[in-house]
């Protein structure tokens, strides 16, 4: 586990882990792109018409925040499994530690 952090015993059985991993295209439906807590898709697609009237020095509304997901990785080399999450998703499943903020990267 990355230092910082605990996933939440109750939850761990309900992560889809992908041996595949995500394609990296935002708002894709495949299963292997999907948040892997709440089965949604991760991201807006670039012709959603939201982002037309997005401003491009925004980084704190809904759109961008789930533009970017949280990853986790678990196993070595061909054996390794990776779980993307939408942030808040993320903060569902997540206990952190005293010190370490929701919203900064844990450090090992």
């Amino acid at each position: 586990m990355i230092a910082g952090f605990t996933i939440h015993p109750a939850y761990i059985a309900a992560i889809r882990w992908s041996k595949r991993g995500s394609c990296g295209n935002a708002g894709c439906t495949d299963p292997e792109c999907r948040c892997a807590f709440c089965d949604l898709p991760i991201g807006v697609a670039e012709d959603d018409p939201r982002w037309d009237e997005h401003s491009e020095y925004c980084d704190d509304c809904d759109l961008c925040r789930d533009r970017i997901p949280m990853i986790l990785f678990r196993g070595e080399g061909k054996a390794m499994e990776q779980a993307q999450f939408h942030q808040y998703c993320f903060e569902k499943i997540a206990h952190f530690r005293s010190g370490v903020q929701k919203n900064e990267s844990p450090t090992c």
